[in-house]
């Protein structure tokens, strides 16, 4: 069994996550994400670095289509095998709210399941992750990735942050019950999803107020509130911009950080450690 509590990053910095897209269709990537080539993807973050990987086969930018679970499977199945081939002790999670894929991948050893539907979308995914012994990652969001900008969706109230902070804590009560581990619960206030670029802003000066709730992971990466701040419409123009936000978060005792660009970050990270020696 995974206990995610016992895996930690060196002395004073977050984990670093990667991101491996096999969708084809990546906000960041486009069709520059295929499945094909996510293996090769793969295998050089974590040369550059990445101390775990999340894979997705479905995309989650606004506006994504949903997939069939057999065709998500078809997607992933192949680079999760390709990993463990080529690098046995590497640290997967996969970013899917289907408890059917869930299965499928706990089945090759993934040791994380990462939902971002907040368990709307498929109760049964928490009793499977249960199952498998894995970890679990609660990420914040309303709507689905079609309708997640929506207005409707925008309403926090007077706090954005502490209504996020409700929501997680009634996602990870349901993770208890259906049996996940305690250690093994980590919490995303789902920057981008069904917020406006001032309640990511918010979100992000007080991440640190999430860590009541467990483990934090953020991601942020190339995300549309960077582009709209920086007027970078690309993603890739964003990445200066991650680093910034990526070291703010880290200060803030993020425990993990879910990017594209495993390379610069862990350079930023490590001059940061040496400053702080």
């Amino acid at each position: 069994m995974f206990h995610f509590r016992q895996y930690s990053a060196p002395k004073q910095r977050p984990l670093i996550m990667g991101i491996v897209n096999a969708t084809g269709d990546s906000f960041s990537e486009g069709a520059a994400s295929a499945a094909g080539s996510a293996l090769d993807r793969a295998l050089r973050l974590l040369d550059d670095g990445a101390d775990l990987l999340d894979i997705g086969g479905e995309s989650t930018r606004p506006g994504a289509r949903e997939i069939p679970p057999e065709e998500e499977i078809e997607r992933i199945l192949p680079v999760i095998r390709g990993i463990r081939s080529a690098r046995p002790g590497a640290v997967l999670s996969v970013d899917t709210r289907k408890s059917e894929v869930a299965a499928a991948v706990l089945e090759c050893g993934v040791e994380i399941i990462n939902d971002v539907s907040l368990l709307r979308y498929d109760a049964a995914l928490a009793r499977v992750t249960a199952e498998g012994g894995a970890a679990l990652v609660l990420s914040h969001s309303r709507g689905t990735p079609e309708t997640m900008r929506s207005a409707e969706f925008h309403d926090y109230g007077d706090d954005v942050v502490a209504a996020v902070a409700a929501e997680l804590a009634a996602a990870k009560q349901l993770a208890l019950e259906a049996g996940v581990a305690e250690e093994n619960l980590i919490v995303d206030p789902g920057i981008g999803f069904a917020k406006t670029p001032e309640q990511d802003w918010e979100l992000l000066r007080r991440s640190g107020e999430f860590r009541r709730l467990g483990p934090v992971l953020v991601g942020m990466s190339r995300k549309s509130f960077l582009g709209s701040f920086l007027q970078r419409p690309e993603p890739s123009e964003r990445v200066s911009g991650t680093l910034a936000v990526a070291l703010c978060l880290a200060d803030s005792g993020v425990d993990i950080l879910r990017v594209h660009d495993v390379r610069p970050l862990r350079d930023a990270l490590l001059v940061r450690a040496k400053l702080r020696e």
